[in-house]
């Protein structure tokens, strides 16, 4: 029987995941359905909560979320849901997270493992949008705090990329329409010397650094 198109969607997403596992010690996943159209993610890393008992934000270390692909996906973006604690301007009370409430505008080209870096970022609190706030405690908050030093975890989801010796910092097959950069990503000059990278002709002389160079980069023999 031939794969529908949702199907074939879903397939997709699911070898992204897989790849993104590959690529972080932080983030872990279990699935439901065939193919898969449900996924409990976990991230291993530090945000905050807020012990009700105490009044007291605290970290913590370990969060999971339920994303839910509709029968309406891609069409319409998942249903997400956060399931542990996170004390964050743009959860509401119930756990709920809008794509739109933290800076995503939906396209059916999104992948799921972006959207998965987003949610990271909003865990960790390398992201929030206090303007577009579901939670006005957390937004009056972090208005004021001064308590943690944020993000409270440095590390990007795909951190074991970040430690690689390789000099690929990242990459997009052309014609993957699947992947979604940030802005922040666009704006990031990606420069790369490979094996293939020809050699210049010419014999580029040593210069000593003129007053106010701020930056001098030398590549060659020692």
């Amino acid at each position: 029987m031939a794969q529908t198109e949702r199907e074939q969607r879903l397939l997709a997403d699911l070898e992204a995941m897989e790849n993104l596992k590959t690529a972080s010690t932080i983030l872990d996943f279990q699935t439901v359905g065939d193919p898969a159209d449900q996924y409990t993610i976990t991230f291993r890393g530090k945000g905050l909560y807020r012990d009700m008992s105490r009044d007291k934000i605290e970290h913590v270390d370990q969060h999971e979320c339920d994303i839910r692909l509709t029968l309406s996906y891609p069409q319409r973006p998942p249903d997400i849901r956060w399931l542990t604690p996170l004390f964050h301007p743009n959860i509401s009370f119930g756990g709920f997270i809008r794509l739109h409430d933290v800076g995503m505008s939906w396209t059916e080209d999104m992948g799921l493992d972006v959207i998965c870096e987003r949610l990271w970022d909003v865990a960790r609190l390398a992201y929030y949008d206090l303007e577009n706030a579901t939670s006005y405690t957390a937004k009056s908050w972090l208005e004021k705090q001064d308590q943690f030093t944020l993000p409270v975890d440095l590390r990007p989801l795909r951190d074991k990329m970040a430690r690689s010796k390789s000099n690929v910092v990242r990459y997009t097959r052309k014609g993957d329409k699947r992947v979604l950069l940030s802005d922040a990503d666009k704006e990031k000059e990606v420069f790369y010397i490979g094996e293939d990278t020809p050699v210049p002709q010419i014999e580029l002389a040593w210069r000593a650094p003129r007053d106010g160079d701020e930056d001098v980069l030398y590549i060659g023999d020692e």
